[in-house]
């Protein structure tokens, strides 16, 4: 069982020409390579895919089995005030504006938050969360934060991802959001394995098998709840997938786990890292997201650097069978007010100042063809709100 933050993630930055204008509001994407999410800025919801190529799979959330592709987006009736989106391989969340989630899914594993393990094949609202503020997907386990930063998981049980102390699959699923007990002044959830939280205080906790050591505490001891990641202080976002990443206050990135591809950005021999490594060459960093091997961060000028596995294009650098330990700018971007990234295949979607989105990787852009892309290209435009 593959375990990650699995959403297209957006991530706003405003350009070095845009500073001291208000930030411009963005469409939201989110998906898993195959089930593909846009919240409007009107707060209305489509989506479009091809969910019949996996069994099982999340559906489209139109009431229907997965079946065959559908290219063009289609909106799905009756939901609307939806302000975000996160998508796992088995389910599909959506936070709405009154702080309350709606979600669909397989629903095997309680992942869905029904109160059972019955498929749900449109969106209904997940038992007993209001007041949320965010919402995370990961393989499996789905979670929010409440506005007052405390934390709620359903899902498996498997290799602790309910931070409860239990873990295997006789462990029984969360059928219904459960609070994550000694979590409290949280403002960021990443789910997978690891999973991490960063709090207000800039400090940060996370929980999980800890194989390669991605929670930063020198050993590969497996943590069934969360304990405090004492190495990391004042950051300002974290990210999980193959590894773990923090983006500190300085503008520097460091990260926990095997470099594996280049994906701690570490030239030379493969190593893993126990304890926090500082990726060389960084500076100015304010946001970042990683699908598996490879990470993408937005700098404070609105440009983007990645670096890791750069299969199908993943790094929009020209090549789609190499890896980089460096960081790299995709190909003739340029600043981007928002970017998004799949963790569940190698995709990126980025949107200039104009609403013009920019794709690479191996995409699936609304009636766009299913292909490969080494450097970005534009796709399709989107409306932006005030």
């Amino acid at each position: 069982m593959k375990t990650g933050a699995c959403s297209l993630v957006a991530v706003v930055v405003l350009a070095a020409g845009m500073r001291g204008q208000p930030a411009p509001r963005v469409p939201v994407f989110a998906g898993n390579g195959l089930v593909h999410v846009l919240v409007e800025v009107d707060g209305t919801v489509k989506t479009w895919g091809n969910p019949g190529a996996m069994d099982p799979s999340v559906s489209l959330g139109d009431g229907t089995k997965p079946g065959p592709e559908v290219k063009e987006p289609r909106a799905l009736p009756g939901v609307r005030d939806v302000v975000d989106a996160a998508v796992g391989p088995t389910q599909a969340l959506l936070l709405k504006s009154d702080g309350s989630v709606l979600a669909w899914g397989v629903n095997d594993d309680c992942e869905v938050g029904s109160g059972d393990t019955k498929i749900r094949l449109s969106p209904i609202p997940v038992a007993g969360l209001r007041g949320v503020k965010q919402i995370a997907a990961g393989g499996s386990i789905s979670g929010a934060v409440g506005s007052d930063g405390s934390v709620w998981l359903w899902g498996s049980a498997y290799e602790g991802l309910l931070a409860n102390g239990r873990s295997g699959r006789e462990a029984p699923c969360a059928a219904v959001p459960q609070k994550v007990e000694g979590l409290t002044g949280v403002k960021q959830l990443a789910l997978g394995d690891p999973s991490l939280v960063l709090k207000d205080d800039g400090t940060v906790w996370g929980w999980g098998t800890n194989k390669k050591g991605e929670l930063c505490d020198g050993t590969t001891d497996r943590h069934l709840r969360p304990i405090q990641i004492t190495s990391i202080t004042n950051a300002t976002a974290v990210v999980t997938g193959s590894n773990s990443l923090f983006v500190l206050a300085d503008g520097t990135v460091r990260m926990c786990g095997d470099n594996d591809s280049g994906a701690l950005g570490e030239a030379g021999p493969r190593r893993t890292h126990t304890t926090p490594f500082q990726v060389p060459g960084l500076t100015g960093v304010r946001a970042a997201k990683m699908n598996g091997s490879t990470t993408i961060v937005q700098l404070a000028d609105g440009t983007l650097r990645g670096w890791g596995l750069g299969w199908y294009g993943a790094l929009g650098d020209g090549h789609g069978d190499t890896f980089s330990a460096k960081p790299r700018a995709p190909i003739g971007l340029g600043p981007v007010i928002a970017y998004y990234m799949e963790t569940n295949g190698s995709g990126s979607y980025a949107i200039r100042a104009d609403g013009t989105v920019m794709t690479w990787g191996f995409p699936a852009p609304p009636g766009g063809k299913t292909e490969f892309l080494l450097t970005p290209a534009p796709a399709f435009t989107v409306k932006l709100g005030a």
